[in-house]
This record gives structure tokens, sequence and C-alpha cells, in this order.
């Protein structure tokens, strides 16, 4: 099996099962009773959200858990706005619909806008600049895009931001981008993470919010994690994605993705495909177009031969790209492939793959 559909999800690490098995065995207190045996669980869950803030570059306590990614996304968007009545918000036309959905539900109330990508494919700081306004309330733009592997300027963008004097927030969708892509989280006011991305589980994400910045909950209940996401403290997958984070080696897994990303940009083009994700973009995630073959055919063809690609976000590829249409390349959705990778992937995997979707093109021509 050659798996390269890591930005959908990743595969857990050995570890991370390991040490989610035992959690699920042996701290299945509620963390959140006043006992001794729910204190030793407490204490795995703070230990944990160490190690994870660590890697993340803040604090402990500016990082809160959630159910999941999504959860994370829209806490972000709509607690910082609850206060708000008026004035501007800013996205990109190709955000994640965890974060653009939140935005066209807030368009009967504020300024929307939606920034559009470059030629070159990238979100540009000046765009922003130029956007802001002085009644501007929060910028959310994303790290990594999910579909094509463009980066953005985050830093440069959180320096106009300040620049402006406007004063507003900036929260960034980093799902795609923690662990993979270096920045400091602590530039920016909030931003999301999932563990499933990141060789943890499913079912766990976490939204880093700067200290002394206070936020909405979006719903009630319990209490945990200081009132943000209420509900019974998910203490094994908390402990997984732990010890994975704990287990990640940025920088080498990167070089090592970086590789076999060249490999396969170079072997795409050979074989007559455009390579739609930027130069600059994210090695972990390659977005191609075969012009004259559907997507869906070759997915399936690599799919029969135990080769797993897809044709787009897991979260929408029922749907059009919206992604393509903001880069004016609407046309080409239902042709384009994304090959992501993860530092469980080798070279010897993208030569094979590179093999078998020659075949495919070969024999889908006939």
């Amino acid at each position: 099996m050659i798996y390269f559909d890591n930005a959908s999800t990743t595969a857990m690490r050995p570890e991370a099962v390991s040490a989610m098995a035992d959690a699920q065995a042996n701290l299945y207190a509620n963390a959140s009773s006043p006992h001794s045996f729910a204190l030793k669980a407490e204490k795995a869950v703070r230990q944990a959200r160490q190690i994870i803030a660590q890697r993340a570059g803040v604090e402990p306590e500016e990082l809160y858990f959630s159910p999941n990614g999504t959860l994370a996304d829209c806490t972000a968007v709509y607690g910082a706005l609850a206060s708000c009545r008026s004035g501007r918000i800013i996205t990109t036309a190709f955000e994640h619909p965890a974060v653009l959905q939140c935005f066209k539900k807030l368009e009967n109330k504020f300024d929307v806008i939606y920034i559009r990508p470059g030629k070159d494919g990238l979100i540009h700081a000046q765009d922003v600049r130029e956007a802001l306004t002085p009644d501007t309330r929060l910028v959310s733009i994303m790290q990594v895009n999910n579909e094509t592997g463009a980066i953005s300027p985050l830093a440069q963008i959180a320096d106009e931001i300040k620049r402006s004097g406007c004063g507003a927030l900036m929260h960034t969708d980093a799902i795609q981008g923690f662990l993979k892509e270096p920045f400091a989280y602590k530039t920016v006011d909030m931003a999301s993470f999932s563990a499933h991305k990141t060789h943890g589980p499913k079912g766990l994400g976490a939204l880093y919010v700067r200290r002394g910045l206070k936020l909405r909950p979006v719903y009630d209940g319990g209490g945990q994690e200081d009132g943000l996401f209420s509900g019974t403290t998910n203490v094994p997958a908390i402990v997984a994605w732990a010890e994975s984070c704990r287990l990640a080696d940025p920088e080498a897994e990167r070089e090592s993705v970086s590789q076999i990303s060249r490999r396969l940009r170079r072997g795409i083009t050979d074989l007559g495909g455009r390579v739609i994700s930027p130069p600059e973009a994210s090695p972990y995630i390659t977005n191609a177009v075969f012009e004259k073959y559907l997507a869906d055919n070759i997915v399936n063809y690599m799919s029969e031969r135990g080769i797993y690609i897809s044709r787009g976000s897991a979260c929408s590829s029922k749907k059009p790209s919206h992604v393509f249409k903001a880069l004016g390349m609407e046309q080409y959705g239902k042709h384009a492939l994304r090959i992501s990778l993860s530092s469980t992937n080798t070279e010897r995997q993208a030569k094979v793959f590179l093999d078998t979707l020659g075949q495919a093109l070969a024999e889908l021509a006939h």
C-alpha cells in the first residue's frame, strides 16, 4: 500500500496508539472529578498540554483542547466577534470551509472581504494591507492551503495589521501547517490545530488563544477548558497526540518530504501534467492537473492498485473546488489530483506512484 492522502488524515504513530491504549485502560477516570484517581488523569492532560504547547511555541495556558479542528476554527471566528456589532472582517477566497462558512454566515452583520490569491497562487500581505480599514475587527488567513499547499505570509500580514493601528485580531487555520511549516504562533492572536493531521487521533483539536484575549464559547456546558470547549476531557486522545508531537522531528521530516516532493513534481511534469501548487508551496501537498483526464478515473485506477490519493479536500470532495474557482482555474477542478505526503513516505513509493500513474494515463487514454 502507498498512502499519499495525508492532507486528509495521517496514520497514528505506533507509539501514539500505545499511549492511547494505555491511557484508555489506566487513566479512564473523568479528569474533572475531585478524587485522586481523577487527579492522575488531570496530571496526564497537563503534561500533554505542555508538550503540545511547546511544539506550537505558545504557553500551556494559551492552548485549549477542542473536539476537532473545525470547532476550533468556528470558536475563533464567532468567539472573537461575539461582542462586535459591525465592522469589516477579512479572510481568503480559498480558505477551508470551516472558516469560509463562518464568514459567509456573518455577511448580514459585517463587511466581509474575501481576498483572492494572486496569479502565483499565493496570498500577499500587500493585498491584506489594502483591505484593512479602521473598523476591521478580524483577519483569518490559513497558514497552508489544504488543496494547493500555498503558504501564506502570516508574519508579514500580522505586521501589516499592527502597523495599520486598526486593532484587528488575527487568526490562522494552522491545521495543515502545524509541525510541517516553521512558524511562531505567538505572532498571531489565535491558531487552530487538529491532531489527526499530525499522526495523532481523530476527534481532537486545539485552539491557541493569546494570553489576555477572551473569547465567548459557541456552546455551553460543564465549563471544561476554561469554559471554551465544554465536555468530558478526552484524556486518551490528548495523551496520544502529545506522544506524537513529542516524537516529531519537523526539520528532518520536512527535508525528507521535500526530496520526495521534488521528485513528484519532476515526474508529473514529465508525464505531461501541470503542477498547480506554487513553487514555494508546502512540500507536503502537491496539486497537479492532467487536462485530458478526469481526476476520478485516475484516483480509482490508482486505488485499485493500492495507491491512495485524492482529487481535493476530503471535506468537500463531492462539490466543485472553491479553491480552483478562487484561483481562476475552475475549468481544471475536475482534472485535479492532490498528492499529500507525510514523514512515513519514501522515494521508492514516489517511483512506484509515478510508474503507476504513467500506466494509468496510457490505459485511460484509450
